[in-house]
């Protein structure tokens, strides 16, 4: 029976730790819910989806300058991961740069078609520090 409880000890601590996402001592990311619309967020934010049932989850950003910014997937990566400029889907498979438009809403599109646990997914963004002006691609 010690055995057990030991066990079940050890498996919990090591849950506690895989999901915990290492960030440099000082450094406090802001998470937003995609269940409100993120709007003029700082240069670096992540927006968490739940994913513990099949289907889309849809969120939106909003930034208030044109900029450069960093996508990555930060979760499952079974999980489908989209951004939509009102026209185009566009797919990111692990991270993509993109240049977005200031004053223009993105939609961001989370996929679970193979799961069921319970999960949360974070989508991270990071604004780079290069010239949207020459940039490409504009998205």
């Amino acid at each position: 029976m010690k055995s057990v409880f030991s066990f079940v000890v050890l498996l919990m601590v090591m849950l506690f730790v895989s999901c915990i996402k290492d960030t440099p001592p000082g450094e406090d990311i802001p998470v937003f819910s995609y269940a409100e619309p993120v709007v003029n967020p700082p240069n670096k934010f992540m927006i968490v989806f739940n994913t513990s049932w099949v289907g889309d989850r849809i969120g939106t950003v909003e930034f208030d300058t044109s900029a450069v910014w960093l996508i990555e997937k930060l979760g499952d990566g079974r999980i489908s991961l989209f951004i939509s400029n009102d026209s185009v889907n566009l797919p990111v498979t692990h991270a993509d740069t993109l240049g977005l438009q200031g004053g223009k809403e993105y939609t961001i599109i989370v996929n679970n078609v193979y799961t069921s646990e319970f999960n949360n997914f974070f989508v991270g963004f990071e604004k780079l520090d290069i010239a949207y002006e020459s940039f490409e691609p504009k998205f």
